[in-house]
């Protein structure tokens, strides 16, 4: 069952927490959805709290039927004397077994009869074997960090090196940066190494991603074509990825369950990539992007469901 509620704030962000230290959840667990944008204003005047609404699942309640006690019946026991018998009666009222030919089986009696043996019944059923689920390839792969050997490194890598060497020194963080193998030539990719990394990766990888920008804007700068590059540190693409696949297969459960569209948080284009290829085979969804960078979102609706359309010019009426 889903339930929401709204929550106030100075900035999105603000409204956000609240709501979550109020329901203590995780941002993964909730879908938001911005209801006003917050305004500061000038010097104190004018301003406006932001306000959002989460939406949250809880488990359903059943509801508890009150049995009807039931009449507890008197039964009343008759007391009937006990037949004693002697021995001679006992001998006197046996059958008379001579004229009963044992090989007719006409006239078989209980006490010639023997019961088949009954089949020892087995213990414990026999579970049957469970067809394994084949596993899905993830999709961004975990990689070993393999150098590429200095003369297969190309000088516009080299560049791109040296200014990543230059921009951790500039910011106080211990790190070196390597050119890995699986480097393709219209494909640069870069390894950060150091103690304390969570200061190159940032809150979900924004840290990672800006020194990713800066350094494709200078490996490309005397390029004639245009080089992709993909910096990453201790796998955190992979571990980034592996976690948007989750929520999305996740949210998309809900979205089967309830026959309701979902709004994922802001996200930038790689992972809604993500979210979009994760989701591309799941049966009963389909995946859209609405909004604008940098608030671009990945919405999630049932299958079968008409996109909005897109606000485009539209000619005022007369």
């Amino acid at each position: 069952m889903l339930k929401s509620i709204e929550m106030t704030g100075a900035t999105r962000d603000d409204a956000i927490k609240k709501a979550l230290d109020t329901l203590g959840l995780d941002r993964d667990d909730v879908s938001v959805e911005v209801l006003e944008n917050g305004k500061k204003g000038f010097l104190g005047f004018g301003s406006i709290d932001a306000k959002v609404r989460i939406t949250y699942e809880v488990p359903d309640e059943k509801p508890q039927v009150e049995e009807p006690e039931k009449p507890v019946e008197q039964i009343k026991v008759l007391e009937t004397p006990e037949k004693t018998e002697s021995k001679e009666e006992k001998v006197n009222n046996l059958p008379d077994l001579s004229e009963i030919a044992l090989d007719d089986p006409r006239r078989t009696t209980p006490h010639l009869v023997k019961a088949a043996p009954k089949k020892p019944e087995p213990t414990e059923k026999a579970e049957k074997p469970r067809k394994e689920r084949p596993e899905r390839e993830p999709i961004v792969p975990y990689i070993t960090p393999v150098p590429m050997a200095d003369e297969l490194v190309s000088e516009d890598a080299k560049k791109a090196v040296k200014f990543i060497d230059g921009l951790l020194q500039k910011l106080g963080i211990e790190g070196k940066a390597t050119v890995l193998d699986i480097s393709e030539p219209d494909h640069v990719k870069i390894d950060i190494s150091g103690k304390d990394m969570g200061q190159v990766i940032g809150r979900r990888g924004d840290t990672l991603d800006a020194i990713q920008y800066l350094t494709s804007l200078v490996l490309n700068q005397n390029s004639e074509e245009h080089l992709r590059l993909t910096i990453d540190t201790e796998n955190y693409r992979a571990k980034r990825a592996e976690s948007l696949e989750r929520l999305a297969r996740k949210m998309a459960v809900k979205v089967c369950k309830y026959h309701r569209a979902m709004t994922l948080e802001p996200m930038n284009p790689y992972e809604r990539r993500i979210i979009h290829a994760s989701l591309q085979n799941f049966r009963g969804v389909t995946t859209h992007s609405t909004g604008t960078e940098p608030a671009r979102r990945v919405v999630i609706s049932p299958d079968g469901t008409a996109r909005p359309p897109r606000r485009g010019f539209q000619p005022r009426k007369k």
